[in-house]
């Protein structure tokens, strides 16, 4: 066993990839869920109980920002602003659901594209819940965002945070 294979930078750009990959696919439930749905309930919901189209809106966002963090830090420069947007139900609509999905690809392909070699692992941000954690804390728990707050609509919980 060695401390540095010879193939960890690939090793780990298949490990983002692979990251990036679970967070698509659940990205994409996400998506065929609001695409399905028709308008009233998709917008429907309020402050302390989110409907489908503020939990999406709430998940791009987050995706996205988590996206950025996580490269920010294995960049090792700063993580920029963390925090949990609270979307109002009254600013969501399938058009905007839409236009940030298109920018949470690109931002996961620029991720993928970016992501270092020899990432910086004792960079952290605070994280809102678990404390402060490195790029990969960030990252690991992105699908994990997206299948908690779906599976707390499914079980018909408030999904708001």
């Amino acid at each position: 066993m060695v401390e540095e294979p010879s193939d960890r930078p690939e090793w780990l750009r298949e490990t983002i990839q692979l990251l990036v990959d679970g967070t698509a696919m659940e990205r994409e439930k996400l998506l065929a869920r609001v695409e399905k749905t028709p308008d009233g309930p998709l917008l429907k919901g309020s402050d302390d109980d989110w409907g489908l189209g503020q939990v999406a809106t709430h998940l791009l966002i987050v995706e996205r920002g988590v996206a950025l963090t996580g490269l920010r830090l294995a960049q090792g420069g700063p993580p920029g602003r963390t925090g949990q947007p609270r979307p109002a139900a009254g600013d969501v609509s399938r058009a905007g659901i839409q236009s940030l999905a298109e920018k949470t690809v690109a931002t996961a392909e620029r991720l993928v594209k970016e992501f270092p070699a020899d990432p910086d692992l004792k960079a952290t941000a605070r994280h809102p819940y678990y404390g402060d954690l490195n790029c990969f804390g960030w990252l690991l728990m992105l699908p994990e965002h997206y299948r908690a707050h779906l599976l707390a609509l499914d079980r018909g919980r408030p999904s708001a945070l």
